[in-house]
């Protein structure tokens, strides 16, 4: 640090300056500039920026305390050492007052001098270190301000700052935001229990993530998942919770519309069940810019390999006729991110990992035996059987046995097929991968019978070839 750190120093007699400077050089401290009096010293520092100032306090032109309080209008944060016996009590109470960090007296002993030295050398370490946390938390602020709604509040609720696209979804101006409650926003589609989990969370001093349905000014609705994270202060008390949300509102509505239209097709279509689980497991497909053969040849996959896992013919059957819809969930994920040519980011990944969970929620409150298992099949097809998959991270036979025997048909037909962000891959890298996932990826007695069984498989592939 100290061969870093620039000094100005101030001493009218040249003598002290020729000695100081010999200990400046056999300590290896080679950023120093020297001034003779004062005013050659204010000059200098208008032209420059040192991070610590030595002046002598008894100069002619312009003593140093003049020159600090010069130097302070300029910067009031400066570090000064002052070079003095501070011999009566006035000048130590100007010292005092100037807040002068340190002093060194005259004659200066060279130890002495580089002891001091050195502490002034921490203090403005310390002093950057914090500048540059300022500067990295208004960075962070910003950027954060700029991509997402912002409130603070106090421990009561009670709101004491927004952003400005926390007003602008909300429709309430800041000034009547501020000292409001949150409970000014609160929709009645957002069950109690929510608010019960979420105040019991953040109190206990837990971070809390929801989706809350909130009423604007106008009466309108809107959707956000939020994060509230309690702050606390060096006594591990709450000082103030800030939450930070995102509008998902376009996306709710959407996936509100595909459930009703799912309800409804299914109630008044009940004797063309099969060719509407066809028909729907192509739109996933469709708007990902995939052809309706993949879903085809998954379902064919899925009912060889669940025979040839012993399920049997009624259940590899269902298999057959649910595996279709695995994907229908990604009819919820923006194009912006389903057709993104190349490798989504953390955040995009994070979306389109819904589809899963969205899959799931369209089909869960079905009766009809078909779309149950369709629901548990786009429920688990990207869980993993070494419990690092999604949504819920299940792990091993945990997974059901829809999940685990889709899971490899998709990732082998996936792989062996074009997509918006990747080429298609050779037969022996694709077999490759699935024997390198066994025990991890995949269920490892079910990846055996695939490779075992590998033409029964190329034969489907050939047949609903694109």
């Amino acid at each position: 640090m100290k061969s870093s750190t620039s000094i100005l120093y101030v001493e009218d007699d040249s003598s002290v300056r020729d000695f100081v400077k010999v200990i400046f050089e056999k300590n290896d401290i080679k950023n120093v500039v020297f001034a003779s009096n004062g005013e050659e010293a204010l000059d200098t520092y208008t032209q420059s920026t040192f991070d610590l100032v030595i002046t002598d306090m008894i100069m002619p032109v312009m003593d140093g305390f003049t020159l600090i309080e010069h130097i302070k209008k300029i910067n009031d944060k400066q570090i000064f050492i002052m070079v003095t016996g501070l011999e009566n009590r006035d000048d130590l109470i100007r010292a005092i007052e100037l807040h002068i960090s340190y002093f060194i007296s005259k004659p200066i002993r060279p130890k002495k001098f580089m002891k001091i030295l050195n502490e002034s050398f921490e203090l403005v370490r310390e002093q950057k270190e914090a500048a540059l946390n300022h500067t990295l938390l208004s960075q962070y602020k910003s950027t954060i301000d700029e991509t997402a709604i912002v409130s603070k509040s106090d421990r009561d609720g009670n709101i004491t700052y927004v952003n400005p696209k926390f007003c602008k979804i909300s429709q309430y101006t800041k000034e009547e935001l501020l000292g409001q409650n949150h409970r000014i926003l609160r929709s009645q589609k957002t069950p109690q229990s929510v608010f019960v989990d979420m105040w019991k969370t953040i109190s206990s001093k837990k971070r809390w993530e929801g989706i809350v349905t909130n009423r604007a000014k106008d009466g309108s609705i809107y959707v956000v998942n939020s994060v509230i994270i309690p702050l606390l202060d060096i006594n591990n008390d709450i000082i103030e919770y800030i939450s930070i949300r995102h509008d998902i509102t376009e996306l709710e509505l959407y996936k509100e519309d595909l459930k009703a239209q799912l309800d409804l097709a299914v109630s008044e279509i009940v004797d063309t069940q099969k060719e509407i689980v066809y028909t729907m497991g192509a739109i996933g497909e469709t708007r990902s810019k995939e052809t309706g053969n993949h879903v085809k040849r998954v379902a064919n996959y899925s009912y060889t390999l669940a025979m040839l896992s012993g399920l049997g013919e009624e259940e590899s059957e269902l298999l057959r006729l649910a595996s279709p819809m695995h994907d229908i969930g990604k009819v919820g994920i923006p194009d912006h991110i389903l057709n993104k040519p190349g490798k989504l980011d953390f955040d995009e990944f994070k979306i389109m990992k819904t589809h899963a969970e969205l899959g799931y929620d369209m089909l869960k409150n079905s009766q009809r035996e078909i779309l149950k298992t369709s629901a548990i099949v786009a429920y688990e097809h990207h869980e993993k059987w070494d419990g690092t998959g999604y949504p819920r991270a299940l792990k091993g036979e945990e997974i059901h046995i829809y999940g685990r025997i889709t899971a490899i048909c998709d990732v082998f037909d996936a792989l062996g097929a074009d997509r918006c962000y990747k080429k298609a891959w050779p037969l022996e890298k694709i077999l490759k991968l699935l024997k390198e996932g066994r025990g991890t990826h995949f269920d490892a007695s079910l990846v055996n019978l695939f490779l075992e069984n590998i033409d029964k498989f190329l034969e489907i592939q050939q047949r609903y070839k694109d």
